[in-house]
């Protein structure tokens, strides 16, 4: 978890407004690994947005990691010095997640259009390139899967970047709305 997340509508928007990106650019629809998308990290002038791949090559594959569990990843290799010195938040409108039965969940925060998801980033062969940090389920989302993405609350977005950042790593996780779409993966 989490290996696809969406953004709706004219949802960069609602970014802070030092962030917007350039007018004209449109970040909407389903956002996957591997492919470019919208981080915010803190420059020299403040918050800026990027676009950076998702996902750090695993050492000895050629896969993708695409995630971090926050209970752990100080103590691996791949992750620590980032989440020192590069963390970064990822604007979404929520995620998918499939349950046991293979059916697509929509799974969003209620009444937030705009949520920030805790990621890291940095440069792996030879390219920026981030992760999402995960932590464990809470409530409705437990029957899908037992991770999700580590979410930091709008007004803690400073704290992230800024503060007691090991704190939002421990933080419950918010309450969240699931919506079981009747759509199925398939492995065809």
């Amino acid at each position: 978890m989490c290996c696809r997340y969406y953004i709706k509508g004219k949802m960069y928007e609602e970014l802070p407004t030092q962030v917007i990106p350039e007018a004209g650019r449109r970040y909407t629809g389903d956002v996957g690994p591997a492919g470019k998308a919208l981080i915010l990290r803190m420059g020299s002038r403040g918050m800026q947005a990027s676009d950076l791949f998702w996902g750090y090559p695993a050492v000895n594959s050629g896969a993708l990691v695409i995630n971090a569990r926050s209970e752990s990843l100080l103590q691996k290799p791949m992750f620590c010095e980032d989440m020192m010195k590069r963390r970064c938040l990822i604007p979404a409108s929520g995620f998918y997640e499939w349950d046991a039965k293979k059916q697509k969940a929509e799974i969003s925060v209620p009444d937030l259009p705009l949520i920030y998801f805790a990621g890291i980033y940095g440069i792996h062969s030879g390219m920026e390139r981030f992760v999402i940090i995960t932590g464990a389920s809470r409530g409705e989302m437990c029957r899908i899967h037992d991770r999700m993405p580590l979410i930091i609350p709008g007004d803690r977005i400073e704290d992230w970047f800024l503060g007691d950042y090991m704190e939002l790593l421990k933080a419950k996780a918010p309450l969240l709305k699931v919506k079981i779409e009747n759509e199925q993966l398939s492995f065809l």
